[in-house]
């Protein structure tokens, strides 16, 4: 199993199209769910993150592996995989993916 976790800083003004691009995930959760199948995710989350006036979205995903779950969802042409890349090329300035210091599973 693989995690990695990505902070990336969102405009303020974009922060309530940003929250309905997540609600819309979760709306259509049929789709969102058969796309984490198909890409051998276990868990997927984002938190926002505010800090004086600046906003970040932290995105945490654990795969069975990641690159091949980054793979198959960059040549995924599903409606709601492209709806997620749209969001993410929009609203999304860089990536940096944080350090792992600590990652436990208990089964």
């Amino acid at each position: 199993m693989r995690t990695i976790c990505i902070r990336t800083k969102i405009d303020p003004e974009f922060l309530d199209e940003v929250r309905e691009w997540f609600n819309t995930l979760k709306d259509r959760l049929n789709e969102t769910m058969e796309t984490l199948e198909n890409e051998k995710v276990l868990v997927e989350s984002a938190f926002l993150d505010k800090h004086d006036n600046d906003v970040y979205l932290i995105y945490y995903l654990k795969a069975e592996d990641i690159d091949k779950a980054y793979e198959v969802f960059d040549s995924s042409t599903s409606s709601i995989d492209t709806y997620f890349k749209e969001c993410w090329k929009k609203y999304c300035k860089g990536r940096v993916v944080l350090e792992e210091l600590l990652d436990l599973e208990r089964l």
